[in-house]
């Protein structure tokens, strides 16, 4: 099968996993035994402690190369993926001004001189309607490049060697 960004993405992730199961088990495992004992492999699958480290350390290491063949074939996303980080914050930004717009205050009530309170009318700064019509272009925007950089990444080749990462898992 082929590995594109997509599966690649998906076989990294269970790299990831595996990496972090590994690593939690030789954190609970005991790192000495009585002289002249065997050592306890049970926690271990029957591997040694050593094994199981080199184990880990194989495994970080094949995950750095296939890492960088990632990168690699990543390149001609490099502009939607600038494009989408910088969407997401320009989101956020509208996002937290559109909650601002919609709950500014339209009157406001001022003490007078006769011990009452006038109301005073108060006017936005901000268009509403063309700040919440930007937000959703924005949403839309950003829907569009996720679904070209799913695209691309459905049909972008990595190089890499597949069976390497499947033999680890």
């Amino acid at each position: 099968m082929a590995l594109n960004i997509a599966t690649a993405f998906r076989l990294r992730n269970k790299l990831k996993e595996r990496i972090r199961k590994l690593t939690d088990i030789i954190s609970g495992a005991e790192i000495t035994k009585p002289v002249g004992t065997e050592e306890k492999t049970a926690a271990l699958d029957g591997k040694t402690l050593n094994e199981v480290v080199e184990n880990v350390r194989f495994l970080m290491a094949t995950l750095r190369e296939f890492n960088f063949a990632i990168d690699r074939a990543n390149i001609v996303n490099k502009e939607d993926l600038i494009s989408l980080e910088t969407l997401k914050a320009e989101i956020a930004f509208y996002e937290s001004l559109t909650v601002k717009v919609r709950n500014a205050r339209t009157h406001k009530f001022d003490h007078n001189s006769e011990g009452g309170k006038d109301k005073i009318e108060l006017e936005p700064l901000l268009d509403q309607q063309l700040i919440i019509a930007h937000f959703r272009d924005l949403k839309k925007q950003k829907e569009a490049l996720e679904e070209r950089l799913a695209t691309s990444n459905g049909s972008t080749q990595v190089p890499f060697d597949r069976s390497i990462i499947d033999n680890l898992l």
